[in-house]
């Protein structure tokens, strides 16, 4: 699995997992039980520990999608195939709940990825007509 294909997945299941999040809020959010889960809090503590309880819901949830799509991130990393499947759905879970600021990353990523081959390209065209810099090369 390469990078782009990483991040899709991950995007995807992110994606999958906010829609659950959303249709539990709508499904047993006005539940007395589960009111404080889904409804902010004045309380600055009660809120941390409130967002501590949805991410961590949301990583059940990113992992048992993971696992019931049959989503094994290790051993498309190359560790031997079925080795970790928990650790894999855990891994994936937890990519899933990042939210913005995962994706944030994984798009910086990627950006780098896609400079560092512009620059390899136009090093190479500029040795290829022997241009003495190689910015001036445009693709």
């Amino acid at each position: 699995m390469n990078l782009q294909s990483l991040v899709a997945t991950s995007l995807a299941l992110s994606v999958a997992v906010e829609r659950v999040i959303e249709i539990l809020k709508q499904s047993v959010g006005a539940t007395p039980l589960f009111a404080w889960l889904f409804a902010p809090s004045t309380n600055p503590q009660m809120e941390s520990w409130r967002c501590t309880a949805i991410h961590l819901l949301s990583a059940l949830i990113g992992g048992a999608i993971a696992k019931f799509s049959g989503i094994d991130i290790l051993s498309s990393l190359g560790a031997s195939a079925g080795a970790h499947p928990v650790l894999s759905y855990g891994v994936m879970g937890l990519l899933s709940a990042g939210g913005s600021a995962f994706w944030n990353h994984a798009l910086d990523l990627i950006k780098a990825v896609k400079i560092d081959k512009e620059d390899t390209a136009r090093a190479r065209v500029a040795a290829d007509y022997h241009l003495s810099d190689p910015k001036v090369v445009n693709l």
